[in-house]
């Protein structure tokens, strides 16, 4: 019995890891296209977008990452996703200049929900901090929309 118990064990192990593959998998997919701001939540407060003035992020399947801000230049950068974590982790690498150099890392956590993203960042730090979940008021959470095309 304890043999059949063991052989049990290790397929569970490998569906599992073979699952979350999967999972990481459609999560480097799901972000790509431009997504829309829609609210942002800081210290428990809902602010929502202002119309037609809320920017915009695009995800690129290389990991290129363009953020766009209205009446601004767009910032150009790379984002890494980690769908194996729990919470999911997503870190933003904005870039410093037009030129693609490294700047500011900020390290969240995320979730997709339908055409929603929601990403959580520390309101605190989040160039060293990462949140642990979507709650709380030292918690700054953004909410983007996926553009329709």
């Amino acid at each position: 019995m304890n043999r059949y118990s063991f052989v049990y064990l290790v397929c569970m192990a490998m569906a599992g890891a073979t699952l979350s593959n999967v999972a990481a998998d459609d999560d480097e997919e799901k972000p790509q296209g431009e997504w829309l701001l829609a609210s942002i939540e800081v210290h428990g407060k809902s602010l929502p977008a202002p119309v037609g003035k809320g920017g915009s992020i695009v995800f690129d399947k290389d990991g290129k990452l363009i953020l766009k801000d209205p009446g601004k230049p767009d910032k150009i950068g790379k984002y890494k996703i980690d769908a194996s974590k729990d919470p999911k982790q997503i870190d933003l690498i904005v870039s410093k200049d037009e030129k693609g150099k490294d700047g500011v890392t900020m390290q969240g956590i995320y979730e997709f929900d339908g055409d929603k993203l929601k990403m959580a960042f520390s309101a605190e730090n989040p160039k060293e901090k990462r949140p642990s979940d979507f709650k709380g008021e030292k918690v700054l959470i953004v909410l983007w929309k996926r553009q329709k095309s």
